[in-house]
């Protein structure tokens, strides 16, 4: 039971860490949309120059987004594994008790 308890401990701090890329990345995709941009009647970054800037933000934001996604991938791996460990030890404990 104390090696599930870990178990439940680390995934729990997993996704504390998922959900602090999650914020640092909208915060990058919040700042991407402000910088690209410019007030009406300012003409120091052109057209073109914002459409560059936000696809970049935007190749930024699917790389972030794609880690993410891979992380989420090994925390429900993890919950699975957990999950087997749970049902082989109420399994066990069933056949302990016969």
């Amino acid at each position: 039971m104390e090696m599930i308890i870990k178990e439940i401990e680390a995934i729990s701090s997993d996704v504390y860490t998922i959900v602090g890329k999650a914020e640092d990345c909208k915060a990058d995709i919040d700042r991407g949309i402000n910088v690209s941009h410019t007030p009406k009647g300012e003409d120091s970054i052109s057209k073109q120059d914002k459409i560059n800037d936000l696809f970049s933000y935007l190749d930024e934001a699917k790389f972030d987004v794609d880690t993410i996604r891979d992380d989420l991938k090994e925390i429900k791996n993890k919950l699975d594994d957990l999950l087997d460990l749970v049902q082989y030890e109420e399994v066990a404990q069933t056949i302990r008790s016969k």
